[in-house]
Parts: C-alpha cells; structure tokens; sequence
C-alpha cells in the first residue's frame, strides 16, 4: 500500500510541475493515468479532477470540462468555484444548457458572494436571459466588489449597452478613467465605447434615411448649381513628351595601364 501511495504522489507531483510549465499534453497523460487507478484518496481523486477540467476548459473541450467537474463536485460538493467552472462550462459551450449554467452560478454566488468575476458571468446571462433586473444587479455588484479591474468594469458597460442604458455605461467609465487616468486599460475601454457609439448613432441615420426614402414614392430632383464664368474649368493643354530615337550606346572606356612608361615602380 504505500509503494502504492508512493507511486500515486510521484505521479500527481510531476502532473502538477508539467501544467506549470504549460506541457498540458504530458500532464493530461498523467493526470488520467491518476484518473484510472484504484482506490485512489479521496484529495488526490478530487485534485485529479479539477486539473483536468481547467486543462479542457483552456483547449474549448467543454463536454470532457463538465464531466470531470461533475466528479470534482461529488468529493466536494460545497465548493464556489467548482460551481463557478461548471457554470462557465455550460455558458460558454454552444451545446450548453443555460439554465444549468445560471443554477451553478447562483450555487457559487451563494457559498462565496464577493466573486467579481463570477458575478459578471452571471449579470451577462441574465441579461441575455431577460432577467435584466437581477443581470444589472450583480454587474454593479461586481464593480463595488472591484472597481480597478478592467474586466468587471467591461461586464457592467457590455450589460448596460445590452439593457439599452448607454448613458449610465458612460458614467460608469467616467468613473473609472478618474479613478485609473494613466491606465492603458480603461483607457482602451472608453475608446471602444466611443467608437461604438459613434458607430451606432451612424447606423441610425441610415436607417432613417432609408425608411424616408423608400416611402417616397415621387422622383428626387438634384440640385442644380449654374456655374460662374470664373467657375468654368479651362482646358489644359496637353503636355509634349519627348520620344527619341533609340541610339547605339557609347563603346567602353580605352583601359588604362597598370605601369606607365618613363616611370620607376617600386
């Protein structure tokens, strides 16, 4: 039994040095070799696990990222951020349930509600939810939770550009560029919003100026602007270019000898 304990925690060891060194292929390996064996403790089962879904969860395999948070869950059903991973696994897969995602956020939020990060995740699922009430709720709570990090304060300005609410979105990043003047992150955040804005109130003119159109049904008349004489453009006279005839090219150059008559050389 303790070769056995031995051999498992050499294991788990060089499976936790090649994920931090980034060598996620190697360290899957061991780690699913960790997976299979036997009774396995309970800690080194759930450890297994959870390393495992964070490494699925980085490669976009979202379904294998579930099932082994699923298993991470049954050793340690009480655990926020288990929930939190299961909740984005859900909300970030094509194929995943939403409702299964907002359950295990609202699980997380309840075991450890100071989450910004988790509360912006959330704020932005009820919002695409139509829970646009409870989705503005967490975002701001979010922002009180960390008002620096440029991530939570981009959840709140996308939420409320999704509420329709852009003038409060612009508020929220005056208030964050006082804070941060010389942060290049908030600063970038502001520019997009600007342009997005801009973008938008162009957007909307077209469109009115479409709809206008296409319910005219009475030809338009171009404006006609009679020129003044001194308006009228003068006819330039056309440039003469010279074409000569091709010439037979100069011969080379008489070469000039090395020694010269008449002349001591060393």
């Amino acid at each position: 039994m303790s070769k056995t304990l031995n051999l498992t925690e050499r294991l788990l060891e060089r499976g936790r040095f090649l994920q931090g060194l980034g060598q996620t292929h190697d360290a899957m390996r061991l780690f699913g070799r960790l997976a299979g064996l036997r009774d396995l403790p309970a800690p080194m089962a759930e450890e297994t696990q959870i390393r495992l879904a964070e490494m699925r969860l980085r490669q976009n395999d979202f379904a294998q990222a579930r099932r082994h948070l699923v298993a991470a869950l049954i050793h340690n059903p009480k655990n926020a951020r288990y929930h939190y991973l299961l909740a984005l696994a859900h909300d970030q897969d094509e194929q995943g349930d939403p409702r299964s995602a907002s359950n295990h956020f609202r699980q997380s939020l309840a075991l450890d509600p100071n989450q910004p990060r988790c509360l912006g995740e959330f704020g932005i699922l009820c919002l695409c939810l139509g829970n646009n009430e409870e989705g503005l709720q967490a975002l701001r709570r979010g922002v009180d939770l960390a008002p620096d990090d440029p991530d939570t304060v981009a959840k709140l300005v996308e939420g409320l550009c999704l509420a329709e609410q852009p003038e409060e979105a612009r508020l929220a990043l005056r208030a964050a560029l006082f804070r941060n003047p010389k942060h290049q992150g908030f600063r970038k955040l502001w520019d997009d919003f600007q342009w997005e804005q801009l973008y938008e109130e162009q957007e909307a003119e077209r469109e009115v100026a479409r709809a206008a159109l296409d319910q005219s049904d009475e030809p338009v008349m171009l404006p006609f602007k009679r020129l003044a004489p001194d308006d009228v453009p003068v006819a330039q006279v056309r440039k003469r270019i010279r074409r000569d005839a091709p010439s037979t090219p100069l011969p080379p150059h008489t070469p000039r000898p090395d020694r010269l008559p008449g002349r001591k050389h060393a």
